[in-house]
């Protein structure tokens, strides 16, 4: 399913601009490698809601609901292109309990999210300040970054759990996944 799901974003981003064109292999395969890792770092409950903050081409909440059909998914992008590739991407594989929101997250209604996560949508500060409404007492938010530099935030209304370095490339490059919980 992985690989039915790379062929298909590489097809598809020769006209759509979903990752970077001019070394679109390589990027698709570091953001596989990369999804691949950080779920090793979460310890997601059985059916977990997990939303999913500017998501993109899909990353890395496809792989993750691969990797774990059971994580319902609501997955929100302003960008209406995108939201339409990951409905087309989820199908295929047979990927269900998926919800696809083409809007600002700001305009979503709570959806009372077990996680939250967000991978390329801004600062720390953002992020929690978008996902709080969104998010179950307790519910974790996930920040993946890149570098090897612990990351620590001191966020209204949240707690850090931790800071998790992992290998995120073929290459070795680095990354730290930050994981913060809704106090």
């Amino acid at each position: 399913k992985i690989k039915q799901f790379r062929e298909y974003l590489l097809e598809v981003n020769l006209h759509v601009n979903l990752v970077s064109r001019s070394k679109s292999e390589v990027v698709v395969n570091d953001l596989i490698f990369d999804s691949l890792a950080m779920i090793t770092l979460i310890e997601f409950a059985e059916g977990a809601l997990v939303l999913v903050i500017g998501s993109g081409a899909g990353f890395p909440w496809i792989i993750h609901k691969i990797v774990r059909p059971d994580l319902r998914i609501v997955t929100v992008d302003s960008n209406q292109r995108k939201i339409e590739f990951q409905k087309s991407a989820a199908r295929k594989p047979g990927l269900s309990d998926c919800r696809f929101v083409a809007d600002r997250i700001e305009k979503l209604p709570p959806v009372g999210a077990d996680y939250a996560i967000a991978k390329a949508f801004g600062s720390p500060d953002l992020i929690a300040k978008v996902a709080a409404p969104h998010l179950k007492t307790g519910g974790g938010l996930l920040l993946p970054r890149i570098g090897s530099k612990s990351v620590a935030v001191d966020l209204p209304g949240f707690l850090q759990e931790g800071t998790f370095e992992y290998k995120s490339s073929p290459s070795g490059r680095i990354s730290n996944l930050l994981i913060l919980k809704k106090i």
